[in-house]
């Protein structure tokens, strides 16, 4: 964790041309909401934030190097889900998987309050481990139960949704770590509207690098800390001043019915 530097997207990424949205697709829920079931208390955090969201630390096998992620846990069957971008979990083409994958939430300057989960699968998409297809750059780790504990219900989960359109307010959750931030300490952006950006969707929260794979909620909860997530932070404008995900349409039913019951 110490050596972990930001991740970032590979140079040669870029996104596909896709097909128009469909209009006349339906928004669809795959995954509610869910609270935390077990009743300890998180230590050292110092700020009002979703114990849902966290960190992600790995090594990249490729250049040997360890790197820092985005990420937040979403609600399944198995309560051991969480989604990130692609970047955080296979290099892209050229690239290979992850190793040494946590997921730490609520991470705040060193502390982790509610321990670290080890992934036991990693997944993406082919267009993204393939093509380093931004439109596919969506990574998914099922992690390992916690001594008796599990995920979800040790923190809680997001809901996942897809087909929302373009158009959505959005809180984004991220752990950037240039331009003033440290990444030791999570940023929030609050009611941020989004937009399409050829076939992705951007908004106007100006996260770098660290951010990646941090979640978009629509129906964010402040008291809760929960919403349905429909989109993750992926790249950023250079200068920074917009970021943007992956569009969450039908693939996402995809990954989730693989990896539901991981």
């Amino acid at each position: 964790m110490r050596r972990a530097v930001e991740a970032d997207t590979p140079a040669d990424a870029k996104a596909s041309q896709k097909a128009a949205v469909d209009a006349a697709a339906k928004p669809s829920q795959l995954a509610k909401p869910q609270k935390a079931t077990t009743s300890q208390k998180a230590r050292g955090i110092r700020i009002a934030t979703s114990i849902v969201q966290g960190k992600v630390f790995f090594h990249n096998p490729t250049n040997g190097g360890d790197y820092a992620c985005s990420a937040a846990a979403v609600n399944n069957p198995t309560k051991n889900m969480v989604f990130t971008a692609g970047h955080c979990v296979h290099g892209g083409a050229g690239g290979t998987w992850a190793t040494n994958w946590v997921f730490v939430p609520a991470y705040y300057n060193g502390s982790r309050p509610y321990g670290t989960w080890s992934a036991k699968t990693l997944t993406s998409f082919n267009g993204w481990i393939n093509s380093s297809d931004l439109n596919y750059d969506i990574g998914v780790a099922n992690v390992w139960d916690n001594g008796s504990s599990k995920l979800v219900n040790t923190v809680g989960g997001m809901g996942l949704g897809y087909n929302y359109g373009y158009a959505n307010t959005v809180t984004v959750w991220g752990y950037p770590a240039a331009f003033g931030h440290n990444g030791e300490v999570p940023y929030v952006c609050q009611n941020v509207g989004t937009w399409q950006d050829g076939s992705r969707v951007q908004n106007g929260c100006t996260m770098v690098e660290g951010a990646s794979g941090g979640p978009w909620l629509r129906d964010y909860n402040e008291t809760t800390g929960l919403g349905t997530e429909i989109g993750v932070t992926s790249t950023r404008t250079d200068p920074p001043a917009y970021i943007d995900s992956p569009y969450f349409d039908n693939k996402i039913q995809t990954i989730y019915n693989n990896t539901a019951n991981g």
